[in-house]
């Protein structure tokens, strides 16, 4: 069943240079490590799984998805939730142009409940681009899904995004930090 998609691309700025004005160092400290993020909620939990909310094929001009992927080229938008012991902790949004789900790549389209982290960790060719962080203040659509959740809190939310590149073919992701994930400690 098709779901709008959560809009976190254009409904808050995102920022290469990172002011730490409104986000503590515990924050902080999640959003720039460029290791694997599964690796590390493994670490933070006995279960780690990942569900998928939705994965659907669109365009670049969707008014919902960054504007790295130029017009007019075909996108393919996952989402998930990250899980720590049947909590959610992250949501993920992933979109990943056509044109990069050729050759190797094509199984990024079929990942399923597998976690996109795993497949891009292990994969050699991998480079990162610089991570953006964003901020949601209280009242957005990103609090409005944590609530859906059953996730409240009176706080900002938290997120970052960078491009990976395998073997030089582009794909971003999106993580949002959920109320329960333990970052804003």
């Amino acid at each position: 069943m098709f779901n709008q998609l959560l809009n976190i691309a254009a409904s808050t700025q995102w920022q290469a240079n990172i002011s730490t004005q409104h986000c503590t160092q515990q924050v902080l400290s999640w959003l720039l490590d460029d290791s694997s993020l599964t690796n590390k909620l493994e670490g933070q939990c006995q279960e780690f799984n990942v569900q998928v909310k939705q994965q659907l094929n669109t365009n670049s001009t969707e008014s919902t998805l960054s504007p790295y992927f130029p017009y007019p080229e075909k996108v393919l938008v996952r989402e998930v939730l990250l899980y720590c012991d049947g909590v959610a902790h992250v949501f993920a949004q992933t979109e990943i142009p056509y044109s990069t789900l050729s050759d190797a790549q094509e199984k990024l389209a079929n990942l399923g409940s597998e976690s996109l982290g795993r497949v891009l960790f292990k994969n050699a060719t991998l480079q990162r681009s610089k991570i953006e962080i964003a901020e949601f203040n209280i009242g957005s659509e990103i609090h409005a899904f944590s609530e859906s959740l059953q996730q409240t809190c009176q706080h900002s939310l938290w997120a970052r995004r960078s491009v990976f590149y395998i073997e030089n073919k582009p794909l971003l992701v999106s993580e949002v930090f959920l109320p329960a994930s333990g970052i804003y400690k």
